[in-house]
């Protein structure tokens, strides 16, 4: 979608017609109007005579993508967030990122791409948070709600996440991102109940649908009134699937009612099709057969443009139960051949769209590395012809030490102890006087080796991983978390008391001990020990992290699981 390079500068008439052509195609999001959306976004894109138009190319972008989520074009709306995205730093451009890397992240949700999800996910909060926008933050939250649930199951953390997304919409007035937020946690729950249908278990999926409605009505009653056609929608489709799950059917037709005026005109292709099955679901409920498969044929027969992989997986499965269940059986099998194609197309879309983002990261990284080469060789140059001997061999020991600075653990993601090394002092410095003050927490974790020897490496590395993570959701992005060595991890909080940052460490610590441990093995149970010393003016690094690790040794000889604050003095 980039174009060319061109020898001209900006002038203000071309500048006028991509602000216009911008400006239809944010009106068409609130419109539902799709596909006049991605048109107007594309004519942008091809005015946007690079690189002088960069902003507005990057704006383009990021609208072309929302439109194709919209119109659940999910693969292409991936593709579209990726490549502006690789565009947009951490700095000025942090809250664009964090916008675009949330359609990014619950594109690949819906994808069933669901641990990619959540890493673009918990990007997008790295971004919101280093943008300090509430309104991105507070979107960014949203999607790792989301994404959370769906890559880990964990309906505790992603309501955890969301419940945060809430409480700082209200507090801001953004009553569309409260309305999502709500609206989430309904979509929570009733997924949770829908994997207890599935198991029979009625009266806890009823419980857990009922939750569903609540949180439905909280979010209307909270922001419903402001017009937005996508949340009327969205929320109607929601209403609509729980009152058929609960076997109310007329309130489930009331809303599908309601569900097909609020898509009449719009590109909502992806709503438009869940309105499809909900009915054929309500048809085949109600007994009405015939109808159920006439619907479900009539949905199938449409564009492939109209209608994802995942959408016409669901029909398709569901029209091969009802052909079974009828005793059609060669319609039954031609269904169940068409339901093995689609799953095989499906399957390669995924891996298609998977390629595409690793390919793009390996192409940023190589872009990065040789501008970070070309960067070191001029500097290096300009030493040459100043002939400054002593200045020359500083420049090149700095530079020696960029290209070896990797400050990243490779298993889990956080800082490594070179990464400690330099935050560690440089924070406590700062106490004082920009900072107020600091948690130095020293985490091990119980009977590590005995993990390793019972279970094998394997499972110790995902135990790593998934105390790194629950690290990472549990604390802030001002605080650090670095992996220092083994099983042992070390905190930087920046709380404003001791209190606070002893609150946080037990959250941290209850998170570990309740974490579902037997999806990562059945007989696994793991819990870890804190050592603190909390430091609220400068002193030596050496004796802060000393002291942590003193209390660390006190929390294991008191029997471990459990939080030591270092002694005074």
């Amino acid at each position: 979608m980039m174009s060319k390079p061109a020898s001209t500068r900006p002038n203000l008439a071309l500048k006028r017609r991509i602000a216009l052509a911008l400006r239809r195609s944010r009106h068409s999001q609130d419109t539902g109007q799709h596909q006049i959306g991605v048109q107007a976004a594309e004519e942008a894109l091809l005015l946007c005579e690079l690189p002088h138009y960069l902003p507005q190319w990057q704006q383009a972008m990021a609208q072309l993508a929302l439109h194709q989520f919209r119109m659940g074009h999910f693969a292409d709306a991936v593709r579209s967030g990726l490549e502006v995205a690789a565009t947009l730093g951490f700095g000025t451009d942090a809250a664009l990122r964090a916008e675009v890397l949330c359609v990014v992240a619950i594109a690949c949700n819906e994808m069933g791409l669901m641990q990619d999800g959540l890493k673009y996910a918990l990007e997008a909060l790295a971004a919101a948070r280093s943008s300090n926008e509430p309104i991105q933050i507070i979107n960014a939250l949203n999607r790792a709600g989301v994404c959370t649930y769906g890559a880990l199951g964990d309906l505790e953390q992603g309501e955890q996440l969301l419940c945060q997304a809430a409480e700082q919409a209200r507090l801001a007035g953004e009553r569309v991102l409260l309305f999502a937020a709500l609206n989430n946690i309904g979509t929570l729950y009733s997924s949770e109940a829908r994997k207890q249908l599935k198991l029979g278990r009625q009266a806890e999926a009823h419980t857990l649908l009922h939750c569903a409605m609540q949180h439905y009505q909280d979010a209307w009653q909270s922001a419903g009134s402001t017009g937005n056609r996508h949340q009327w929608a969205m929320l109607q489709t929601n209403l609509a699937e729980a009152y058929v799950d609960l076997g109310e059917f007329d309130r489930g037709r009331a809303a599908l009612a309601e569900l097909r005026h609020a898509l009449a005109g719009s590109d909502f292709h992806s709503l438009q099709r869940n309105a499809d099955l909900i009915e054929a679901t309500l048809l085949q409920r109600s007994g009405l057969v015939g109808e159920a498969v006439a619907a479900l044929q009539q949905m199938l027969a449409l564009p492939g443009n109209m209608i994802e992989f995942e959408m016409r997986h669901f029909a398709q499965e569901e029209l091969y139960r009802l052909y079974k269940s009828s005793g059609q059986f060669e319609l039954a099998l031609a269904q169940l051949e068409a339901l093995r194609h689609s799953e095989q197309e499906q399957n390669e879309q995924r891996s298609s769209t998977q390629g595409w983002a690793i390919r793009k990261e390996l192409e940023i990284t190589s872009v990065q590395l040789a501008a970070e080469r070309e960067r070191l060789y001029a500097e290096r140059e300009r030493l040459r012809a100043a002939q400054l001997e002593a200045e020359k061999i500083v420049t090149e020991a700095r530079m020696s030490e960029l290209e070896q600075a990797v400050l990243i653990d490779p298993l889990t993601g956080v800082g490594n102890r070179r990464c400690l090394d330099l935050e560690g002092p440089a924070r406590l410095a700062a106490l004082g006087q920009q900072l107020h003050g600091m948690a130095v927490v020293v985490v091990d974790l119980d009977h590590f080796k005995s993990i390793n020897d019972r279970f094998g490496h394997v499972v110790g590395d995902e135990v790593l991983k998934k105390v790194a993570q629950l690290m990472a959701l549990s604390t802030r992005g001002s605080d650090l978390t670095v992996r220092f060595g083994g099983e042992e991890f070390v905190l930087l909080l920046m709380e404003q008391s001791q209190d606070s940052a002893l609150r946080c460490c037990e959250r941290l610590r209850l998170a570990i001990l309740n974490y579902s441990w037997s999806e990562v093995h059945p007989q696994l149970q793991v819990t870890a020990s804190f050592g603190m010393q909390w430091c609220q003016a400068p002193l030596p690094w050496e004796l802060a992290l000393r002291q942590a690790d003193l209390a660390l040794y006190q929390a294991k000889r008191l029997g471990r699981n459990r939080l030591q604050l270092a002694s005074p003095g």
